[in-house]
């Protein structure tokens, strides 16, 4: 499908952000907006410094506003110390998800902001985590096991991630961080209502507090 990009741009400018105590202007996101392959014939006109891939002069054309992207799926990234404004299209709503979570994405300390762009609208504006090494490395491991999921592998992927989990109970993570820390990427496919991906997520959070009746899969003796 295509969705005109003058209007994505303005729902951007819409939103005040506390990281950035303002608000970006239509004209700001156009003027240094770095877009994806797919669409870098939209990109001719920056002036982008190379290797780093950041843009040091910006457009001078006006935003055509019939101008279109094509795509269901973006994500818009807002890297500040640069400054970088990224608009990166994926192929799936569980890409989407990928890219969310991936070492690049809301995790990363460089990150600013992050906002999932579905079917032209403007989705929850994720907020950058301050996790420990230890709860990113188990973001990407547990993340890694969702990703496989498929019709048949459910029960399959619940013991890899009760392994997973007690791994990281043994390297020092608490109960509470521990369920902290998966709850966000419960909350992640909740957002972008990927339902059987946030059901393996939340049986992962049964196992860290305890309230499924089977004692044998809790991770800790006493239910949070």
């Amino acid at each position: 499908m295509n969705y005109n990009l003058t209007s994505i741009l303005q729902q951007l400018s819409a939103i005040h952000f506390k990281e950035i105590e303002g608000e970006f202007t239509t004209h700001e996101l156009w003027e240094w907006m770095l877009f994806d392959k797919e669409n870098s014939i939209l990109n001719k006109s920056l002036q982008i410094h190379q290797p780093s891939g950041v843009p040091i002069n910006g457009r001078v054309t006006e935003l055509n506003k019939n101008l279109s992207i094509t795509g269901n799926y973006y994500c818009f990234t807002y890297i500040a110390h640069q400054p970088a404004y990224h608009l990166h299209k994926v192929n799936s709503v569980d890409e989407l998800a990928n890219l969310i979570l991936a070492k690049s994405g809301v995790t990363n300390w460089f990150t600013t902001i992050i906002i999932p762009i579905v079917k032209g609208k403007i989705g929850t504006i994720l907020k950058k985590q301050k996790f420990t090494a230890t709860e990113t490395c188990l973001i990407n491991e547990i993340q890694e096991i969702i990703t496989s999921l498929d019709n048949f592998n459910f029960n399959k992927l619940t013991k890899q991630g009760h392994f997973c989990l007690l791994k990281y109970k043994n390297l020092g993570i608490s109960q509470q961080n521990m369920y902290n820390t998966i709850h966000f990427i419960s909350q992640i496919y909740q957002r972008l209502n990927i339902d059987n991906k946030q059901d393996l997520a939340d049986e992962f959070l049964d196992y860290i507090s305890g309230y499924i009746g089977d004692k044998k899969c809790w991770i800790w003796d006493k239910p949070l």
